[in-house]
């Protein structure tokens, strides 16, 4: 399968690499991952990520910077590498908030459950998100101190990048956002994303730091 052009049904895996401006090689991914309900194109692809670049910018501080997506097919990478089965697309600039607090340490983390259609929930964490008057810790465990205006920013940024066109039962364009089981057998469609707490995570967790090639 190519990242060129492909048809309904196929699976990609999008990953925002980021760094702390402070700490250029202190490096994190997230990942997403899609599935095509119309035949399409890179452009189609990289429409995705014009939309996903913004949506993770609005809530991230502004000692975070982006400077990549991948976008890669759901096949197990080749050797030698087949150039095209991923796409590497650069990009510029920071986080959007700054000037609250000092940003927690990037093992904490904002987790977002993904609630599908069916089956379990899965989880997004997202650090370089959290500042200190974010969370607190009433009973020895950290817990966020506002999720309801957390939610509302986190809405607020799907639907100012436009992100929200591909996430819920009703999508206005070429992909939809889905939850990708091992061994690429089980695709669920995610319906909402939902800010559910504080998760404490090692910095190389596998979570963040997937590889394309």
């Amino acid at each position: 399968m190519s990242v060129l052009t492909y048809e309904i049904g196929a699976l990609f895996v999008y990953r925002t690499i980021k760094n702390l401006t402070t700490n250029p090689l202190d490096q994190w991914a997230n990942s997403y991952e899609f599935r095509a309900v119309e035949a399409g194109t890179d452009a189609d692809l990289i429409a995705v990520a014009l939309t996903l670049l913004p949506f993770e910018k609005a809530f991230h501080s502004n000692l975070v910077n982006f400077s990549e997506v991948l976008i890669s097919t759901w096949e197990e990478d080749s050797k030698p590498y087949d150039p095209e089965t991923f796409i590497s697309y650069p990009t510029t600039g920071v986080g959007a908030i700054g000037g609250i607090s000092e940003l927690e340490a990037l093992n904490i983390c904002l987790t977002v459950r993904r609630s599908a259609s069916s089956g379990r929930f899965g989880h997004l964490f997202y650090r370089g998100v959290l500042h200190e008057g974010d969370v607190e810790a009433p009973a020895g465990k950290a817990t966020l101190s506002d999720p309801a205006t957390m939610q509302e920013d986190l809405d607020a940024a799907m639907t100012s990048s436009g992100f929200d066109s591909y996430v819920g039962p009703t999508l206005a364009e070429g992909l939809e956002l889905v939850m990708i089981n091992k061994g690429g057998t089980q695709i669920r469609n995610v319906r909402q994303l939902v800010v559910s707490g504080v998760t404490m995570l090692p910095t190389d967790h596998a979570w963040f730091n997937r590889t394309s090639t």
